[in-house]
């Protein structure tokens, strides 16, 4: 027999309401045990006394779900309580009790969802929306997360999922019936039009991961322009030291910046000179590894010569601007100021022009996992394509299709889920 599960799912601690919730098929019995009257009507919220051993516990609000219409698909109580520690660790106490008598124990990390999952209320695409729905902490990463969360990113593949039927139907055809002149151009077409659905969609990831992490953009220019002080304007606090000496910075600042629904991480960098100092030397050292993996740059100069002593090229994707404009700008760039913010508004929206949109095409793939099946399916259908037009043998054409197909039901996670499944939940808090 199954077992029923409770957990806590709203956060310990003082608040208005606390929700318990309990799944299973003791789910009713238990409720019956700790409430007089009739079992509430199914989805509808029913103040209802909480009492245990003859005494009130608390006055709840109690919703009940029938199995297949509750979220983890099994039969389902939610009791809504007063949110202080006394009453949420009475009610707590109380099912532990009733798990004495009943089939009931408490909850492991997110095993409400691995319910849903096995009882087919979502599939694993659906399960790492949802853990990234919880962890999301901005409106883009929201986005992203809630798109699988409501399965459109899971739609999609099963569209692919059909056009791989379709082309393994065509295969075996070809097997079956021999003496019929069926040509591989009809499917030719049709794979390579599944190759290229697929190399757009994995070229999106970078996209994406760079909305749910965040990008990194450094600061760079050379000693005493005004790094530290533009850093410490746009994170409206003083993050980095400023001081009138040059090579103040010896090593990377990092600050993070919600822009446009996107984590930007400013890099106040040391200045880059020419310098006998070995600290300084390491400092700038470690910015120019660490360049190497930045969205963009933005370079700060008080002169247009200061572009060729500072030792980095300014790339078409990075943004130029003179320094300390508050004093006058004598160059063709924009010029800024981060001591009176001067030029600050429009550098802010050239960068904004450089951050991924989040008006994506909603339902795109969000984790590395997905990212590597999705690799593996385009790297199976390259082989495909060249099998045919080689004049491979229709059965190892047809094998190959069956590769696709074993990695679309792995994405979804209708095969080969449990270890997969395991690290997932593990990012899961009980009550979820």
């Amino acid at each position: 027999m199954k077992d029923t599960i409770f957990a806590l799912s709203t956060v310990p601690g003082l608040s208005a309401i606390s929700v318990f919730r309990i799944s299973g098929p003791e789910s009713f019995s238990v409720l019956k045990k700790i409430t007089n009257g009739e079992k509430p009507k199914n989805r509808y919220a029913t103040l209802k006394k909480v009492f245990w051993e003859g005494e009130a516990v608390d006055q709840c609000i109690v919703i009940t779900f029938e199995k297949n219409e509750s979220f983890t698909g099994e039969k389902t109580v939610e009791i809504h309580c007063h949110g202080s520690i006394a009453v949420i660790e009475k009610i707590a106490s109380v099912l532990m009790k009733i798990g004495s008598s009943l089939n009931l124990r408490p909850a492991e990390e997110g095993e409400f969802t691995r319910q849903a999952f096995y009882n087919g209320k979502m599939d694993l695409i659906q399960v790492e929306g949802l853990a990234d729905l919880l962890k999301s902490e901005t409106e883009a990463q929201r986005k992203i997360s809630l798109g699988s969360l409501e399965g459109v990113v899971s739609k999609k593949i099963e569209e692919w999922r059909s056009k791989i039927i379709a082309i393994l139907a065509f295969l075996e055809a070809g097997i079956d019936f021999t003496d019929q002149d069926l040509g591989e151009l009809p499917v030719l077409n049709m794979i390579v039009d599944l190759i290229e659905i697929i190399k757009t969609e994995k070229n999106s990831f970078q996209s994406i991961r760079s909305i749910k992490e965040g990008l990194d953009i450094a600061i760079i220019g050379p000693p005493n322009v005004g790094k530290s002080t533009l850093i410490n304007y746009l994170s409206k606090r003083e993050v980095s030291l400023t001081s009138r000496i040059a090579g103040t910075t010896r090593d990377i600042i990092e600050s993070k910046v919600l822009i446009n629904g996107v984590f930007v991480t400013f890099l106040d960098t040391a200045g880059l000179r020419e310098t006998r100092d070995t600290i300084e030397k390491k400092g700038i050292a470690i910015i120019k590894k660490r360049l190497k993996s930045v969205a963009f740059k933005i370079f700060l100069i008080n002169k247009e010569a200061d572009l060729n002593k500072i030792g980095i090229k300014a790339c078409d994707e990075d943004l130029i601007f003179k320094a300390k404009a508050d004093r006058g700008n004598n160059t063709r760039f924009i010029g800024i100021s981060g001591k009176t913010g001067l030029g600050v508004k429009k550098a802010i929206s050239l960068i904004e022009k450089k951050l991924p949109k989040i008006y994506f095409n909603s339902g795109s793939i969000a984790t590395y996992r997905q990212q590597s099946k999705i690799s593996d399916l385009l790297d199976v259908f390259l082989g495909l394509e060249l099998g045919v037009k080689e004049g491979l043998e229709a059965e190892l054409v047809a094998e190959k299709a069956r590769d696709g197909l074993k990695l679309i039901e792995e994405l979804t996670g209708r095969i080969d889920t449990e270890e997969v499944l395991g690290i997932i939940f593990k990012s899961f808090c009980i009550g979820k």
